[in-house]
């Protein structure tokens, strides 16, 4: 099984997996719709590649796509909390949305379950990390979920196995986790 890990650009944001191409959960939860239509989530597709396209301008890298025997296996995306509108709607009271130094991941997915619990979620996130602290970052958030490996940024586990500790404990269901970098 040949790894790897891209940066996503304007050439390779296609690869994207699916659900993932047309989610727009974090970036504009007004588009979210149980069932949407074909024609619907390629609207939805083009709003995440416009996403994408301005986010690295603003931001930079923002994203990394894993491959697996040159086929999309998975996908991450992350920047500043301020990116994501979807984050004011959760408790979070220590969320630092204005942080210029914090980044926050939105999304760290598997597609392919066959794939899952083989390590291919640590490389993502360790490629992240890289990332992150090599361009000055000094910590990462995100929203895990204490119950359901289905959580779009994966379960509280994960990230405590990674050194991330719970910032807030939220309600149930997700904490909000911290790494410093």
């Amino acid at each position: 099984m040949k790894i790897s890990i891209a940066d996503i650009n304007q050439t390779n944001v296609k690869d994207i997996p699916k659900p993932c191409k047309a989610c727009l959960y974090w970036e504009n939860p007004n588009a979210v719709e149980q069932k949407p239509s074909s024609a619907k989530k390629e609207r939805d597709e083009a709003e995440k590649t416009s996403w994408f396209l301005e986010t690295l301008k603003a931001f930079g890298n923002c994203g990394k796509v894993l491959y697996v025997d040159a086929r999309p296996a998975g996908y991450a995306q992350y920047a500043t909390a301020k990116r994501f509108p979807n984050t004011r709607e959760y408790p979070a009271k220590k969320l630092e949305i204005a942080a210029e130094n914090v980044a926050f991941i939105s999304c760290l997915y598997i597609s392919d379950k066959s794939l899952r619990r083989k390590g291919l979620g640590v490389k993502l996130l360790d490629a992240i990390l890289v990332d992150l602290k090599t361009r000055g970052f000094q910590a990462v958030e995100t929203f895990a979920s204490k119950h359901s490996a289905n959580n779009p940024s994966g379960p509280i586990e994960f990230y405590l196995m990674k050194e991330f500790h719970v910032k807030e404990d939220l309600n149930s269901d997700f904490a909000l986790v911290r790494r410093n970098l």
